[in-house]
């Protein structure tokens, strides 16, 4: 696959930087990829070069506050900013490559980015896949820390509120060494800002599932310590789509295309994709 960045100016005048990959051969359709909180789009080369085996395109942003995009690290003044910049992605992406079918690929808090995105605007997509989605609160999460959390993601967005454990990203320690090396990861705490509006957006979900209807694939690992596999559970039970596919790997931490085994998840990803293409 070829490789070209470029960027565009997003909500409040932040420069939102994206890597197009294009496939050697015929574009199938088209995808765009919603990375995870603290990192970046280039941590996803493996996945999108197995993508490419299909013919799809690929649009992978850096989020705001992340990356190669601008504005103050994990920065968020509203939820919204982050759906309106995948909008406009979506748009330059639907220019380039028009009459082709369109999926959504989240990970983490960028599947509770798409799935919020898709909830929006589904009519527009023809397939959601999220893996590892942080789309419900952990059940040891102190309750008083909710109400809390807003308060100060109101008054003090930038306030660090919590940090995120590396060792439980893979049980891979390549990636986990390579991951607390990379100059593109954040590594401080989360700010109460981005805190709140992902508390905000988990708090929607359960009421409005019942309207996603498109294509839905969930890939979770057992062990997943930082965006609990209840989340996907409560997806599948709630969401009203008829083609909805649940994969859930035993003993898998958080980044299950980093896992060892990786292979097999790709696998499922793909063979989930390829019959939605025609």
């Amino acid at each position: 696959m070829k490789r070209t960045d470029a960027s565009f100016t997003g909500v409040h005048g932040t420069k939102i930087v994206y890597d197009v990959w294009t496939p050697d051969g015929e574009v199938t359709g088209l995808l765009v990829l919603s990375h995870g909180l603290g990192e970046h789009a280039g941590r996803y080369v493996e996945v999108i070069s197995r993508l490419g085996e299909l013919g799809l395109v690929v649009y992978a942003l850096d989020h705001r506050g992340h990356g190669r995009s601008g504005g103050k690290r994990l920065e968020l003044k509203s939820w919204t900013d982050f759906l309106v910049d995948l909008h406009e992605l979506f748009r330059i992406a639907r220019a380039a490559h028009p009459d082709t079918k369109s999926f959504l690929l989240g990970h983490s808090m960028g599947g509770a980015i798409a799935l919020s995105y898709a909830l929006d605007y589904q009519a527009e997509l023809d397939g959601l896949m999220l893996s590892g989605p942080a789309v419900v609160l952990s059940d040891d999460t102190p309750k008083i820390l909710i109400p809390i959390g807003k308060i100060l993601g109101r008054i003090a967005p930038g306030v660090p509120v919590q940090s995120l454990d590396s060792a439980t990203i893979s049980r891979d320690p390549a990636v986990v060494a390579a991951y607390d090396a990379d100059p593109l990861v954040h590594h401080g705490k989360i700010p109460a800002g981005l805190a709140s509006g992902l508390v905000g957006a988990m708090e929607s979900f359960p009421v409005r599932l019942s309207t996603l209807t498109l294509p839905v694939l969930l890939q979770h690992g057992t062990e997943d310590k930082l965006a609990d596999v209840s989340g996907s559970h409560m997806i599948a039970e709630k969401a009203g789509s008829t083609d909805l596919t649940i994969e859930i790997y035993d003993g898998l931490y958080h980044e299950i295309f980093n896992e060892p085994e990786r292979g097999r998840v790709l696998d499922d990803l793909i063979a989930w994709l390829r019959p939605r293409l025609t």
